[in-house]
């Protein structure tokens, strides 16, 4: 009967709460430490605007560990029908409900999960303190939080957030005019004169919920989505039933044999479920191929793709949760080329954005009021407003709205002095590709060549030793196998 330690309190925390009291040996002890005022939410779940759209069908959002029917069935029991939700926003095919909805959702679920582990006897408690040191101690470690508590536990598990974008351009300041963070928009834009031309940095998923807010509060001045290469996410198309038969965990390790499996096997695994399924591989290179399509020449060829017959996206889409496992077998060159040459197309392309969120970027776009453009390299304070260099044009705005993509490889200001500590005590060790490395069979924190039996880390942190770290089916596998390893005997 372990005690378990959760530092991190969002939607990472939750799935493991939930995995850990569904559980059949519950653990002795919870404790979960959480000083920001987003608990259960995270940094994209707080409350706010409705425009403000999940990327995945609501059948794709569930936390509970294979139980896919979980959320629709919480959904349908507060009255939000899901077909009610797709007559709402005709052009989806899915329901996509508000990301505030979810963040709902996932606060009802710890709520139920404290309440089952009280019952079988377990103590949960809920800290509102950050923990800035963490090193082993004898079956265990010791955790000490910013006022200089200290806590002991038998197991810890990191489910720390990425964070905030990254202030890359040194605007923020005392002089007005700059968003250093988007969320919640219902706030962090409300003060955003509506005939302003608005420079949002970023083009993705962040950037597109920004530009989404602008235009459904009225925004009538000019906006403008930019960043280095101008990618929009994709669109998702009408969802299948595929059970994947070539690309599985299990395939994966037969071909690593203990060894490695080069990029070329896995495309080669890739190639042979789409042939198996019926399709071409071509649909695949093509979209790769396109990625520095005109952007809304590009958002509008995928909008016309939502109902069409090749399944070549979404079978790549359906290999998330299986990237985790094939991740660490890849040599590390191949892994290093990928991040470096191919990053951006793949996240693209995995983490679409639903049909009526593109379709309403297209009508913006179309109405002259939205503009998507790469090639950034210059923002800086101009007068009273700012300039920007994009695609070798000028852009003079008012206001300038940080919504890049949090980077993965940035480890979070506020979880520094807890990463240090954890290195300093060689509990730890920095990936070369970001975040901490983890070794995947346990999701242990590895250090010196070594995995520490009592330290494990689920999400952003991880990303180097894995790939796509928060999208919520990989979080709710690795959740359920972090629970499994921590209440081992």
């Amino acid at each position: 009967m372990r005690e378990i330690a959760i530092v991190g309190g969002g939607g990472g925390a939750v799935c493991l709460l939930d995995a850990l009291s569904q559980a059949s040996g519950p653990p002795a002890a919870v404790t979960v430490f959480e000083p920001s005022d987003r608990l259960w939410r995270g940094r994209p779940y707080q409350r706010d605007a409705d425009c403000i759209l999940v990327n995945l069908p609501s059948r794709a959002m569930s936390v509970r560990a294979g139980d896919t029917r979980h959320f629709d069935r919480w959904l349908a029991d507060r009255r939000w029908q899901t077909g009610a939700l797709r007559e709402a926003s005709p052009f989806d095919v899915a329901a996509f409900p508000p990301r505030a909805v979810f963040g709902d959702y996932l606060e009802s679920v710890a709520q139920q999960s404290m309440a089952r582990l009280d019952e079988r006897g377990g103590k949960v408690r809920l800290v509102r303190e950050r923990i800035v040191d963490a090193a082993p101690a004898a079956g265990g470690a010791v955790l000490t939080t910013e006022r200089g508590t200290r806590h002991e536990a038998d197991r810890v598990v990191l489910c720390i957030g990425a964070g905030v974008p990254h202030d890359g351009f040194g605007l923020d300041g005392p002089e007005p005019g700059f968003v250093p963070d988007p969320y919640p928009v219902a706030r962090a834009l409300a003060g955003i004169d509506p005939q302003h031309t608005v420079a949002v940095l970023g083009t993705g998923l962040t950037a597109v919920d920004v530009a989404l807010a602008l235009g459904a509060g009225g925004h009538q001045g000019p906006v403008f989505l930019l960043s280095r290469h101008g990618v929009l996410p994709a669109v998702r198309q009408q969802p299948v039933v595929h059970t994947l038969r070539h690309f599985t965990p299990d395939h994966f390790r037969a071909l690593s044999d203990g060894g490695e499996v080069p990029l070329s096997e896995v495309v080669g695994v890739l190639r042979d479920e789409l042939t198996s399924a019926g399709q071409d591989f071509a649909e695949l290179e093509t979209e790769f191929a396109l990625l520095r399509e005109d952007p809304v020449r590009r958002l509008r060829r995928q909008l016309d793709l939502v109902h069409g017959q090749g399944l070549g996206l979404r079978i790549l889409q359906q290999t998330l949760p299986v990237a985790v496992d094939v991740w660490p077998l890849m040599p590390y060159r191949d892994r290093n080329g990928l991040l470096r040459r191919h990053y951006r197309a793949v996240h693209s392309l995995c983490c679409p954005m639903p049909p009526s969120t593109g379709a309403r970027l297209l009508a913006m776009s179309e109405a002259g009021r939205l503009d998507v453009m790469g090639g950034l390299d210059d923002v800086r304070r101009s007068g009273e407003g700012f300039s920007a260099t994009a695609d070798g044009r000028t852009i003079h705005a008012d206001t300038v709205i940080n919504a890049g993509s949090v980077a993965p490889h940035r480890v979070p200001p506020a979880a520094a002095p807890l990463v240090r500590s954890l290195i300093a005590s060689s509990a730890a060790s920095a990936h070369p590709h970001g975040g901490l490395r983890v070794r995947r069979e346990t999701n242990r924190l590895v250090a010196d060549g070594g995995s520490q039996e009592c330290f494990y880390a689920l999400g952003d942190l991880t990303f180097g030793s894995l790939f796509i770290t928060a999208a919520i089916p990989v979080i709710v596998k690795l959740a359920r196998e972090i629970a499994r390893e921590v209440l081992a005997p």
